[in-house]
């Protein structure tokens, strides 16, 4: 009796523990605002334009290379001739599915560059997202 009781109190635990909303999120569609298409740029245009500039608008394309598995907020796009572009969601506006790497993504946001220590930093604040 005591072990049935057991198993019932672990099943009730591991039900009640996966309840992730992510979990029922489509890993393909529009996250966030309005996702803008046109002037796309590639993430080596992005990280060109931030050499030049500490912050622009923009709206890039690229594959995902990581992403956030814990909250689902960051991602990561690949940069074939470099380090990848790290995308995070402003403020926490919106979460992103899971299994989501290899696929490729339309991000409309801020990118920025941050030198902190030395060290510059490029990323992009998402307004919104389209994954496909």
């Amino acid at each position: 009796m005591k072990k049935l009781l057991l198993i019932l109190i672990v099943s009730v635990v591991f039900v009640a523990c996966s309840n992730d909303p992510r979990d029922k999120l489509a890993n393909t569609g529009n996250f966030g605002a309005t996702v803008l298409t046109d002037s796309l740029k590639t993430v080596s245009d992005v990280i060109s334009i931030l050499q030049t500039q500490t912050e622009a608008t923009v709206n890039v394309t690229g594959i995902i290379e990581k992403y956030c598995k814990g909250e689902g907020c960051w991602l990561t796009l690949e940069n074939k001739g470099g380090e990848a572009l790290f995308v995070e969601v402003e403020k926490k506006a919106f979460v992103l599915p899971k299994n989501i790497e290899g696929k490729l993504a339309t991000v409309t946001g801020k990118a920025i560059k941050e030198i902190k220590d030395g060290k510059t930093k490029m990323k992009i604040l998402a307004k919104a997202i389209q994954i496909q």
